[in-house]
């Protein structure tokens, strides 16, 4: 008897997550990674560290895009990932820079211990005049990854040295040409009404 589909998605997704937590990782993770004009994406990144350690306390890093940056909005930290001095970053040529997060370890609470744990996200919304298909490659240029060592504690460790930075495609495609004939008739048909 053959094993099923689901059980070989979970069996690989189970693999995916034993990897990350084995070592320091930046992940792209994209809702809907086919998208048609003017449709939209969230685009959410997390941060996977080594299970032996404590938290994630602070990551700063660049997301790289390679087309379309005037597409991008909705910019923002996820909590607790959000503490003062974090930023969602700003919108450049080059991609979204700047992008620094972190939580406080407090020494009452301590800090979210979630591996991988999100921090941020935004909205990628595909251009509504295109013409033929074309990816967006996204990817992580990171110049900081911290995580707690232990609970209540200030103490951190870095380990930018073994991080593997995120990569990840958006894939647009134009409207189907049948969608394009209905809609030019249903615009023809309006105006004969008038």
């Amino acid at each position: 008897m053959k094993p099923s589909t689901s059980r070989f998605a979970a069996a690989a997704s189970l693999a995916i997550s034993s990897t990350a937590l084995a070592q320091s990782s930046i992940i792209i993770d994209v809702a809907d990674p086919v998208l048609m004009p003017g449709q939209s994406t969230t685009v959410t990144l997390w941060a996977a560290f080594p299970a032996r350690e404590y938290a994630m306390a602070q990551v700063a890093l660049d997301l790289l895009t390679s087309v379309d940056i005037e597409s991008w909005s909705h910019l923002e930290l996820l909590p607790p990932m959000n503490r003062p001095g974090s930023t969602p970053g700003s919108l450049t040529s080059f991609g979204i820079d700047g992008i620094v997060a972190g939580q406080i370890n407090s020494p009452v609470t301590g800090a979210l211990q979630d591996n991988p744990i999100a921090f941020w996200r935004a909205r990628y919304t595909a251009p509504t005049d295109v013409g033929s298909s074309f990816d967006v490659h996204l990817s992580t240029l990171t110049s900081q990854f911290d995580v707690y060592i232990e609970s209540r504690r200030p103490d951190t460790r870095s380990y930018l040295s073994t991080l593997t930075e995120g990569q990840a495609t958006i894939h647009i495609i134009p409207a189907p040409a049948g969608a394009v004939v209905l809609g030019f008739g249903v615009l023809v048909a309006g105006r004969r009404r008038r």
